[in-house]
């Protein structure tokens, strides 16, 4: 969550959270956050595509409340298999994610952040504009030993959707997830390390994000091991963050594509100075081969 630019938010933010019982502070965070999200979640699509390379799949692309065009590519993918409403998803912005647009349609299920302001501010504010919801928000950082029980305890048989996106250990995560009772994976890639290549970020349980492109796991990497675990690749959005898996008996319905053909690369949020500066800390970096 972004800090105010006004030093006495800032302060009543950094006391409350400090000093109040969880119930208060999260009230101040609900009153800070309520006009944005409500703006948000009223928002028309957003048609706008990020790269010049389309499989047929990219076509239904749009945003809403999804970072990129993911919204789109999930309202498709469900358009065409059964599936029982239901999600989890790790890593959120309160405003922002993967799934919110599905909860705007009534779906349940589970997120799960490390940002404690995110998950307060998040659970009160669907509590609010989506009251007949069962959302269970969970604030917890996530590692190789405790993805599973995360994941699955309390939760549905069935996880129709899970979105994956904590921005460095995804691979190591995705490698012992249990993906037996899950159909559709969304995780994100590092387009920076390039196409023909597996690699990796190596575990650390500590890894922090940082803005220089040293984070997450290749696209081919994350294919194969998909493909290992049962899980074909259809889509990759076109800003290139995000790649779709589902289970190989619901295939059907979809063109299985090649990570190597179907790899995106858009960065959009970046100046050139930065993304120069990104290249170079990648090249500089010691990936895991895989």
């Amino acid at each position: 969550m972004k800090k105010s630019k006004k030093p006495l938010i800032r302060l009543i933010l950094k006391l409350g959270a400090k000093y109040l019982h969880p119930f208060f502070y999260s009230l101040i965070l609900f009153l800070r956050t309520k006009k944005k999200f409500k703006r948000e979640i009223s928002k028309e699509k957003s048609f706008l595509k990020f790269s010049n390379t389309f499989e047929k799949i990219n076509e239904f692309e749009y945003k809403i409340t999804s970072q990129n065009n993911e919204d789109g590519i999930i309202d498709y993918i469900f358009s065409k298999i059964p599936n029982g409403k239901n999600f989890v998803e790790i890593g959120f912005s309160y405003y922002e994610c993967n799934t919110l647009n599905l909860i705007k349609k009534g779906w349940g299920g589970k997120l799960i952040d490390i940002n404690k302001d995110e998950c307060l501010s998040l659970r009160r504010l669907i509590s609010y504009f989506y009251p007949d919801t069962k959302v269970n928000i969970i604030n917890k950082k996530v590692f190789r030993e405790n993805i599973n029980e995360l994941v699955f305890l309390g939760a549905e048989k069935q996880i129709d959707f899970f979105s994956l996106d904590i921005d460095g250990n995804d691979y190591w995560i995705l490698k012992e997830l249990n993906m037996e009772n899950i159909n559709v994976i969304c995780c994100e890639y590092n387009h920076y390390i390039g196409n023909n290549v597996k690699k990796t970020i190596p575990y650390n349980p500590n890894h922090k994000w940082q803005n220089n492109g040293c984070f997450g796991a290749s696209l081919l990497a994350i294919s194969e091991l998909m493909t290992s675990k049962g899980f074909s690749l259809i889509a990759v959005e076109s800003s290139g963050t995000n790649a779709f898996f589902i289970k190989n008996k619901l295939v059907k319905n979809f063109e299985v594509l090649s990570p190597i053909k179907s790899w995106k690369s858009a960065d959009r949020n970046n100046s050139n100075d930065q993304i120069e500066f990104i290249k170079n800390s990648v090249k500089n970096f010691k990936f895991y081969n895989l």
